[in-house]
């Protein structure tokens, strides 16, 4: 009896579906999920290489170095089974969201592999570009590291050093000449050699040096804010609003910059356009505005302190008839320069409003100008700009609109140096 109650156990064991009680769900239900009607089909779900596919891809980790070859391992294996074992891999899901995995993370390498390269090795930069490559492949988990070449892991790996020195950065910058057309250019280079050395190693540079660099930046950027001023204007000009006048102040704006500024202004052949007669302007009407004039506007027959900001100087005039037009307007700075405005009897515009005066002194360059309702004016007596405690050999060019020097009209007077235009300008201090 003993016996056969064994047996009866034993048959239970090898015959699950003796004691499988009957689904609840629908025949339609049954048969729209393969896994579910397969699973209780033991030849299967205990099949040894179903479970040693199922353990394969339970193996995986993401983030460790052995990823790609226990992917490979799984996805093979996988492969492997019959369509019908395949039914029976219960983690399938893991597998197939470690693929996509997989091509996020040869994506990721690409990214890494396509800066360092960005950057040649005889680059100034090239330190720089390896310093920010490499922090961040150490911000990859090992799995992703892994699909980095192993050309680029070399190099983040090794020891490297700026191609620069401290001499050639201190040359570099003292060097630095605001005159060249080349001049953001070479300040940029000097910056990125300076933080290769300094990221390198504690640097320290000779007493005044770093000021020359800091300098050289400051004027970087208000070149590129004259420039973005001027680009602007030539956005605003229109063939249906705009006049001649305003064309020609555009122009006269543009020929101020200095060239290394002119070269900033991207849209420079559309100014060329309008002043070479493309577009048909409409004329200046008659029609008789009444001028807003300034409350804090130049006295005539007296000094008026031009007021400051950084290196500009700047002051207002107001023209209009019933302004005094037999004085001359004196405008000073505590910067040794001085301006004179001639009477506005002498004025040629013949626009009332309010005339913007402007100086700006950039080591040996002085950029004067003068306008009203945004339009260049110009005058049949000189206006003055007097420049004291300059060498007594010290000579002065003018920029023509070409960017070329050519001779300013100049007089000296004891220490002083006085430049004489009926216009706006740009001049050059030369130190002999």
């Amino acid at each position: 009896m003993k016996h056969k109650r064994s047996l009866a156990l034993l048959a239970l064991v090898a015959v699950p579906s003796l004691i499988f009680t009957t689904p609840t769900s629908s025949a339609a239900d049954f048969s729209a999920n393969s896994k579910t009607a397969y699973i209780y089909n033991n030849s299967y779900y205990y099949n040894a290489n179903v479970s040693n596919v199922v353990q394969l891809i339970s193996n995986i980790n993401d983030t460790a170095s052995s990823f790609q070859t226990t992917l490979e391992a799984a996805i093979k294996a996988y492969n492997a089974l019959t369509e019908t074992e395949k039914q029976y891999v219960t983690n399938y899901g893991t597998l197939s969201y470690h693929q996509q995995t997989r091509v996020a993370y040869r994506r990721l390498a690409t990214q890494i592999e396509e800066k360092l390269a960005s950057v040649e090795s005889t680059s100034i930069n090239y330190y720089q570009n390896v310093i920010e490559t490499r922090d961040w492949y150490n911000t990859l988990n090992a799995a992703q590291k892994s699909f980095v070449s192993t050309a680029t892991q070399k190099i983040l790996s090794s020891y490297i050093t700026p191609n620069t020195s401290i001499d050639k950065v201190v040359n570099k910058i003292q060097l630095l000449n605001s005159s060249r057309i080349n001049f953001h250019k070479d300040v940029a280079e000097a910056r990125a050699e300076y933080n290769a050395l300094r990221k390198f190693s504690n640097i320290s540079l000779p007493t005044g040096t770093e000021q020359l660099l800091l300098d050289a930046e400051q004027l970087v950027v208000q070149d590129k804010a004259a420039a973005k001023e001027v680009e602007n204007s030539i956005a605003a000009l229109s063939p249906k609003t705009s006049t001649a006048q305003d064309v020609q102040a555009v122009k006269t704006a543009f020929e101020a910059l200095t060239p290394v500024q002119q070269q900033l202004v991207p849209n420079v052949w559309t100014l060329v356009d309008y002043v070479n007669g493309k577009y048909k302007l409409p004329t200046k009407g008659n029609t008789i505005k009444t001028p807003i004039l300034s409350d804090t506007a130049a006295v005539p027959g007296k000094n008026t302190e031009m007021s400051k900001s950084k290196n500009t100087y700047k002051a207002k005039i107001n023209v209009a008839d019933s302004e005094i037009k037999s004085e001359r307007f004196v405008l000073t700075t505590k910067a040794n320069m001085t301006v004179i405005i001639p009477p506005l009897s002498t004025l040629v515009n013949e626009d009332s409003g309010v005339m913007d005066i402007q100086l700006t002194r950039n080591l040996n360059r002085i950029t004067f100008q003068a306008t009203l309702n945004k339009k260049t004016v110009k005058f049949d007596a000189d206006m003055e700009v007097i420049i004291e405690n300059l060498p007594k050999d010290a000579s002065i060019v003018r920029f023509n609109d070409f960017g070329e020097q050519e001779p300013a009209s100049y007089t000296v007077n004891g220490n002083q140096h006085i430049i004489q235009t009926t216009t706006s300008g740009t001049f050059q201090i030369i130190r002999n």
